[in-house]
């Protein structure tokens, strides 16, 4: 089984991207963890790249 859990305070978390820096991660987001892994810790990114994209089926069917 896999998890994915995300530690924030509600009342900090702010939205710090522009369009002149659109990939900036949001204020108030302490903790990441995907499938077990810590990604991002105390604000920060760490090396940790245990997820995958998630792809759109096409349905075929019709």
């Amino acid at each position: 089984m896999a998890a994915d859990l995300v530690l924030f305070d509600p009342a900090a978390v702010r939205d710090l991207a522009t369009y002149e820096q659109p990939r900036q991660f949001a204020a108030g987001i302490d903790t990441v963890v995907i499938n077990g892994k810590v990604v991002i810790d105390e604000g920060k990114l760490t090396a940790e790249r245990p997820g995958r994209a998630l792809r759109r089926q096409l349905d075929t069917a019709r």
